[in-house]
């Protein structure tokens, strides 16, 4: 005697939450990517980039004197990294200033310390990411 009965099987619904959790799952990265924040990758593609322009001004206040050390304006880099920009800003400051944005410019001649804060700021169509150090003349 065969029965007639409506309904699901086991298999059935197991087979739907999985479905429905393959899809969900792959909604939400999608969405998660639209946050707005930064991938790893071009944060580190930043950060080589900042780490590029301090070590060359370091070679340059090597080679030149302390005073080489200037800001630049703004520049968009050449490829592959053309998506980027990058600015340098450098402040003359006391010691007891190193971590203030204002001080004076060019030659920290009213600095006892002769000390350089330097922001490299990088940044991209998505955002930007600020990388700071302090250099002297020693």
């Amino acid at each position: 005697m065969i029965k007639n009965e409506r309904g699901f099987t086991l298999i059935e619904v197991v087979m739907v939450i999985v479905v429905l959790a393959i899809a969900g799952t792959g909604i939400l990265m999608y969405f998660a990517g639209l946050s707005g924040r930064p991938d790893a990758v071009t944060l580190a593609q930043a950060a080589a980039l900042a780490q590029e322009k301090v070590e060359r001004l370091i070679a340059d206040k090597k080679a030149n004197g302390f005073n080489t050390v200037v800001s630049e304006t703004p520049a968009a880099l050449p490829a592959p990294f053309d998506r980027f920009t990058r600015e340098v800003e450098v402040f003359c400051v006391q010691e007891a200033d190193l971590d203030t944005s204002n001080g004076t410019m060019p030659n920290c001649s009213d600095s006892d310390i002769n000390a350089k804060r330097v922001r490299v700021n990088v940044s991209w169509g998505g955002g930007s990411a600020d990388f700071v150090t302090v250099m002297t003349s020693h």
